[in-house]
């Protein structure tokens, strides 16, 4: 269905140079994207994750997702809704948000080495 949008969910850690290397020990960044295929969603949000100057290293998870499944509660941060997201992705073709966690986070992975 055109109205379509992906979801895909990355880990990534910040590279040297990036204005986060040494204060965020990584993200989960959620991708947006209008593509016609997964596979070309996924070359997509990799591309936009290492244009913020950070690395992927592990595919988390992906969806279907539309305007209409989307929904307008407010997230669990101070940023745009899941549905404004969408919407964006629609517009622009694709968007991404950063989740970070700190260095000292439990469990992070030390993908930064």
């Amino acid at each position: 269905m055109p109205e379509e949008i992906f979801f895909v969910r990355m880990e990534a850690c910040p590279e040297p140079g990036s204005a986060e290397f040494g204060s965020a020990g990584g993200a989960f960044v959620n991708c947006y994207v209008d593509a016609e295929d997964l596979r070309t969603a996924e070359l997509r949000a990799i591309a936009l994750i290492q244009q913020q100057g950070w690395r992927p290293y592990r595919f988390d998870t992906w969806q279907l997702t539309c305007g209409d499944c989307a929904t307008d509660d407010p997230p669990d941060y101070d940023g745009p809704s899941p549905r404004e997201l969408v919407q964006q992705a629609r517009t622009d073709g694709e968007c991404c948000v950063f989740h970070t966690f700190p260095i000292d986070a439990p469990d992070v992975h030390n993908e930064q080495a």
